[in-house]
């Protein structure tokens, strides 16, 4: 195993595609990369076995990333894509009048789908990827889950003149995360997801009250 640190730079394309054959080759190579990590996990991933998957040369996937590094870093960057643009949309379908529990719960559930329906992809990227921390994705997921907290803090209780300490987001967020993360991976076999759910919208919610 590579013992040394990454670079930044190992996580960045070379360059973007520019034609529609050029992004559906790393289109390609992207979803190559996920579906390795599912079946052989990320000891089986290299960059031979990921143009062999994606059915290009590999040529073309050096033209485009200079490793497997930032492959796996672009996959990353669609996963939070993805949850970013699911977030807002249940942003948007928040009614004002809803309650704060009812609000927490509507977020909790879509986010608990959402990583569910890409449990063993996740499994691999947070227990096998060793710089999965390091990218900046990983870093940007915190970031977009505590400006979607405040925003629905602000739009479900509109009448609380109070904005919440930015310490009591960070709390929240990262408690959300890591919650969800452990019930969809590492939960016991009985345990039921909608139970803990609920809890945790609850005491996110007493969380937020207390804090006035």
């Amino acid at each position: 195993m590579r013992t040394e640190r990454w670079q930044p730079s190992d996580f960045v394309a070379k360059k973007q595609p520019k034609q529609a054959r050029s992004r559906a080759s790393v289109a390609a190579m992207v979803g190559a990369c996920a579906r390795i990590l599912e079946e052989r996990g990320y000891a089986g991933l290299s960059t031979n076995a990921i143009a062999e998957v994606a059915g290009v040369s590999i040529g073309s996937l050096y033209e485009y990333f200079p490793g497997k590094e930032a492959i796996v870093a672009r996959l990353a960057e669609e996963l939070l894509a993805e949850t970013t643009a699911m977030l807002h949309q249940r942003l948007a379908l928040t009614d004002n009048r809803n309650d704060l529990p009812v609000a927490m719960r509507h977020f909790l559930g879509a986010l608990y789908s959402l990583m569910h329906k890409h449990r063993r992809l996740l499994r691999v990227l947070v227990f096998q990827v060793p710089y999965m921390q390091q990218l900046p994705a990983t870093r940007q997921l915190q970031q977009e889950l505590q400006q979607v907290l405040q925003t629905g803090l602000q739009k479900t209780r509109q009448h609380y003149q109070q904005t919440v300490a930015p310490t009591t987001l960070y709390l929240m967020a990262t408690s959300t995360a890591g919650t969800l993360l452990h019930l969809v991976l590492m939960a016991p076999a009985r345990m039921e997801h909608g139970p803990v759910l609920d809890a945790l919208a609850q005491r996110l919610a007493t969380w937020v009250l207390d804090s006035e």
